[in-house]
């Protein structure tokens, strides 16, 4: 696994392996499309491929979507739970998850085909929040900063495994790991599939940004951020000028 001091260095190192390692791959589905046969979303991919990034911070993430990006993370890290004073969840309360929201808006031009009856097959308020996991992330690494089981799912085994072969939108997010060690915060955060051109830095600054957060609500220093993909890849209807 490579280990980059700073992102320009990282996004030129990732573009380079992509482009040189990367192989060809044909798959039938992309979220709730049948692209079987299309010659667009003929692929070129890396198969679980993962970076360090030290010291990580989001401010030097360059090639955000701005504003979506930063409307977005507001959107997911809205607490959707009514609490009680000692910060429990009210038993009698329902969660107000937002989907869609409005974060969306900003970038129609990408999520308006995925929004059907009015919402997203799922949000990232959903996922990070569902069954409060996020708040008992926190409070353990409060309680536990050497604890190796601070882990924040983005895959709901329930709904999730019916939705594949293009029925519905899976998460290409799978979860957030944390550890502090020497007395910083690190994330892993794992996916499944990243579009390298739509989607990569995004994806990166969103999840920084997340740690970020966490740190300043657990009291901890930002470390390092690594970064695991099943699959990351490019379209051939993306790669001119890319390589």
């Amino acid at each position: 696994m490579r280990i980059y001091t700073n992102w320009d260095e990282c996004y030129n190192e990732v573009l380079r392996d992509l482009a040189e390692m990367g192989i060809v791959v044909r798959p039938k589905t992309m979220q709730d499309k049948n692209i079987d046969g299309n010659p667009d979303y003929e692929t070129k991919e890396l198969q679980n491929y993962s970076y360090s990034l030290l010291n990580a911070n989001s401010k030097d993430i360059t090639g955000v979507t701005q504003p979506w990006a930063n409307k977005e993370f507001e959107e997911r890290i809205t607490d959707p739970w009514d609490r009680t004073i000692d910060g429990k969840v009210d038993p009698m309360s329902v969660p107000e998850f937002i989907n869609p929201g409005q974060a969306w808006k900003e970038r129609a031009e990408v999520w308006t085909e995925y929004i059907h009856n009015g919402k997203m097959a799922y949000t990232y308020n959903e996922m990070i929040w569902k069954n409060d996991q996020c708040h008992k992330i926190m409070e353990r690494l409060k309680e536990d900063p050497d604890s190796r089981q601070l882990w924040i799912s983005l895959w709901n085994p329930e709904k999730d495994p019916d939705f594949l072969g293009g029925i519905s939108r899976v998460p290409c997010s799978l979860g957030y790991g944390f550890q502090v060690r020497n007395g910083k915060l690190n994330m892993h955060y794992v996916m499944r599939s990243c579009d390298f051109i739509t989607h990569f830095r995004n994806d990166v600054y969103l999840a920084i940004k997340f740690l970020e957060w966490v740190a300043s609500q657990t009291g901890y220093e930002v470390g390092n951020f690594t970064h695991t993909m099943f699959s990351l890849h490019v379209y051939n209807k993306d790669v001119h000028g890319v390589f």
